[in-house]
């Protein structure tokens, strides 16, 4: 691989593609980690390479900045974790290959964020990337990103829940990008969000005062997309299933409904479950702690006394020996 390095450093345009394409290829065979210092070496390798490919001048080509990225992301897969500590410096420079002249480079780019999405954190690479490149003066740049937080939500949403909250607030900003491609990328990543979280990216939007035209315009894309929540178990991928109502504008943020889905069953809310498990374990302690300190029984869910008296299950003493405790002496 060194060799390959030093190749890909020579002046001649030629030797330095042939070495980023030899680089790539060991890369791509290999199956052992790489060291720190390998990784070192790849990463201000890779960087120079995409400062001299950047738009095809002086002598590079932007095949060498594609073969750069295509490294990166083979080496990423390799050794995620040495590459979380060269995120600062990579991170930009990935950013602004998005907004290369030529749409491979771009391509690579969003593959590249993705990779380091799924060795890192969804979430605090989209954070990162996004503070350059969601008020990038270029408008290339502001649209690839949308594109690739679109892919990241579906690829991401149903293990990353707080990804969307992250997406959503700069996504609804570039709705009124002077762009229209970059307009409309923000519409495909608000659709994509909505297919992910169904009913419940409705209600998120109801926080965000959109002027009533924007909501039109938004309910009117939304119209023809079918949610991917499936209601035969009610909580996959961390939503909740629930019947889709047309979006109001001026919601009555004292309903029992918009108190229940901020409190509860809202994604994008105050809910600090991060898996769809823990938010059923703790719906699940709700009916049981109550219910077996009464002895009661819990007619809609069908659970009978006996089995909730159960010691094994909830801890709670049989009633004979609760009586024998309570005896008088």
């Amino acid at each position: 691989m060194e060799e390959a390095m030093e190749l890909a450093r020579a002046k001649d345009a030629k030797e330095r593609m042939a070495g980023v394409e030899r680089l790539h290829e060991l890369l791509e065979a290999s199956r052992r980690s790489l060291t720190p210092s390998e990784v070192a070496s790849l990463v201000n390798c890779c960087l120079d390479l995409l400062k001299d490919g950047a738009g095809g001048g002086s002598g590079g080509s932007f095949k060498v900045s594609q073969g750069a990225l295509q490294a990166l992301a083979s080496a990423a897969v390799l050794s995620g974790e040495q590459f979380k500590l060269h995120l600062d410096a990579l991170v930009p420079a990935v950013v602004d290959r998005l907004g290369d002249a030529k749409q491979p480079v771009r391509d690579a780019a969003r593959r590249l964020l993705l990779t380091l999405m799924e060795v890192s954190s969804p979430t605090i690479i989209v954070e990162r990337a996004g503070a350059f490149a969601w008020t990038c003066k270029s408008w290339r740049v502001r649209e690839e990103f949308s594109r690739t937080v679109t892919s990241a939500i579906g690829l991401f949403s149903s293990t990353e829940l707080p990804l969307q909250r992250t997406i959503l607030p700069p996504i609804l900003h570039l709705l009124n990008d002077p762009n229209p491609a970059v307009r409309e990328a923000a519409i495909l990543c608000i659709e994509e969000m909505y297919a992910q979280a169904g009913s419940q990216f409705r209600d998120e939007l109801q926080r965000h005062n959109l002027p009533s035209s924007l909501m039109k315009d938004i309910n009117a894309r939304l119209e023809g997309i079918q949610p991917k929540v499936r209601p035969s178990d009610g909580i996959s991928s961390g939503y909740m299933t629930g019947e889709i109502k047309p979006l109001s504008v001026n919601p009555k943020k004292s309903s029992p409904k918009a108190k229940t889905s901020s409190r509860e069953t809202s994604l994008f809310g105050d809910c600090k479950f991060k898996t769809p498990t823990a938010y059923a374990v703790m719906r699940s302690a709700i009916w049981v702690a109550p219910t077996a300190r009464h002895a009661g029984s819990v007619t809609d869910a069908r659970i009978r006394n006996k089995d909730i008296r159960e010691r094994e299950r909830v801890g709670v003493e049989p009633i004979v020996e609760k009586m024998v405790e309570s005896r008088p002496r």
